[in-house]
């Protein structure tokens, strides 16, 4: 099984997980109670959709969470690399989650409770996306060692779709040294033989 094919695998199976928990619907209750601002307002700038972006299943919301979150999980090159678009992750997430709806769904509600939901399920009283960097890694880094399991879901699913949209892009390669999809005439086994000097960042 090649590399892109596990981690679809393994975004399908985080996201599978999250659909098994009820609690997820907290994201719908708190739209309900007006507790979720609609569109796109109060979003900074910098973590905005592109004008020309068709964004099929990310909203301009979630496209953000994801596009900060991704940031904070793959390293400062990854997320220097995020923030220049070079790969414009909520764009490759976007087009993955289009054509896997039964992951869509569960892994668009998990963005939304990582944006709003509050203390004692997330250490924020904030959206996401207003908090600097370092208040995110907190955020990020008490979802992944809680002692609920929904929590720890959710960070599982996110990242796992921030790993399979940044590493399978092309633009990360130079990080990690892989050059490419094995098996085409732009990359053949001899390449993988090739020593890189590139330095891998988790």
């Amino acid at each position: 099984m090649t590399g892109r094919l596990l981690a679809e695998t393994d975004v399908r199976r985080a996201a599978a997980m999250l659909g098994r928990r009820d609690v997820l619907r907290l994201a719908g209750l708190a739209a309900a109670a007006g507790l979720v601002p609609g569109g796109c307002a109060g979003l900074p700038d910098d973590l905005a959709a592109p004008p020309d972006a068709e964004l099929r299943v990310l909203t301009p919301r979630t496209y953000a969470v994801f596009t900060a979150a991704a940031a904070r999980l793959v390293g400062p090159a990854g997320a220097e690399l995020i923030r220049a678009r070079r790969p414009d992750v909520g764009v490759q997430a976007d087009r993955f989650l289009a054509n896997a709806p039964e992951t869509a769904g569960p892994l668009r509600q998990a963005l939304l409770v990582l944006e709003f939901a509050v203390w004692p399920l997330a250490p924020k009283l904030r959206p996401f996306t207003s908090l600097a960097a370092p208040a995110q890694d907190a955020v990020l880094g008490a979802l992944m060692r809680s002692r609920f399991d929904l929590a720890r879901q959710i960070f599982g699913g996110v990242r796992s779709l921030a790993y399979f949209a940044f590493y399978g892009a092309r633009e990360s390669r130079l990080l990690t040294g892989y050059p490419g999809p094995f098996g085409s005439d732009a990359v053949t086994i001899g390449d993988a033989m090739v020593e890189r000097d590139a330095e891998f960042v988790p």
